[in-house]
């Protein structure tokens, strides 16, 4: 999901990019609660009918159920910040707060859509700039992506500076 600011006046911008997340942990929480309640339910009747292997097996389906809906839910969790100010252009991405930033010269910023090496696969958005290069948009689908590219392209061309009146 791609949520922008911007402000006409300044033409600053700023671009969250998320993944699409249908579950709220406590939501996610409640599901694993809902299928370890049945599961262990069904195994502990037949453990009391003899089939005491059966626990194990329910406990370590358990475990990687937890560990699949943690993954999905950090995964989930995952943003990525374009900030277009003044003279630069600021990529952050993290979870609850910036784990990686990189800043580009607004002026030598280039935003491209990599075609993939491979049928099949989607584009790669990229913002280029003297040789460094991030990639944005991974969450996001094709459609969104091209949308986003577009976008970013009329946002970061440099804003035109009026001549003084002589």
């Amino acid at each position: 999901m791609v949520a922008a600011e911007r402000d006409a006046g300044t033409a600053d911008c700023c671009v969250v990019i998320r993944p699409n997340c249908s579950l709220t942990w406590r939501a996610t929480l409640f599901v694993f609660s809902g299928i370890s309640v049945v599961s262990l339910a069904i195994a502990l009747g037949f453990f009391l009918l003899g089939y005491w292997l059966i626990l194990p097996f329910a406990g370590l389906e358990l475990a990687v159920l937890a560990v699949a809906l943690y993954l999905t839910a950090r995964r989930g969790a995952l943003r990525e910040v374009i900030s277009i100010r003044g003279g630069e252009v600021a990529v952050q991405k993290g979870r609850r707060r910036p784990e990686q930033t990189q800043t580009f010269l607004r002026g030598w910023v280039r935003i491209e859509l990599a075609r993939p090496q491979h049928r099949g696969y989607p584009t790669r958005l990229l913002i280029r700039s003297h040789g460094r290069e991030v990639e944005i948009g991974g969450c996001l689908n094709e459609t969104e992506r091209c949308r986003l590219a577009e976008d970013l392209r009329r946002w970061v061309r440099p804003v035109p500076v009026p001549l003084a009146a002589a």
